[in-house]
C-alpha cells in the first residue's frame, strides 16, 4: 500500500500553479485535485476528504477520473507522483 501525504487543497494548487505555471487552467486544477482526493482520501478527517467534500468541481454522472491524455491527466499525475509514495 502507498504511504499518501494528505495535502489541503491550497498546497495542491500552489504545487500546481509552480509546476506547469499558466498553462493549466483553474478548471483543470480544481478536477485533478477533485480526484486525486476521490482516490487518495483517510477518512472523513483527512485533508483530502475535506478538499473532495468541499470542491465546486462535479464531474459528469459517468466520468471515473481525468479525461485521458488532457492536462487535468498530467495535473493529477503531478499530485500522485508529489504526494502518492510507493
Amino acid at each position: 500500500m502507498a504511504a499518501i501525504k494528505d495535502p489541503t487543497g491550497d498546497e495542491m494548487r500552489a504545487f500546481l500553479r509552480d509546476l506547469f505555471g499558466p498553462e493549466l487552467d483553474a478548471f483543470d486544477i480544481e478536477g485533478a485535485i477533485y480526484w486525486f482526493a476521490s482516490d487518495y482520501h483517510g477518512g472523513q478527517w483527512s485533508n483530502l476528504y475535506s478538499v473532495l467534500s468541499t470542491s465546486q468541481f462535479r464531474p459528469g454522472p459517468i466520468s471515473t477520473g481525468p479525461e485521458p491524455e488532457s492536462m487535468e491527466s498530467d495535473a493529477y499525475a503531478a499530485l500522485e507522483s508529489e504526494y502518492a509514495q510507493r
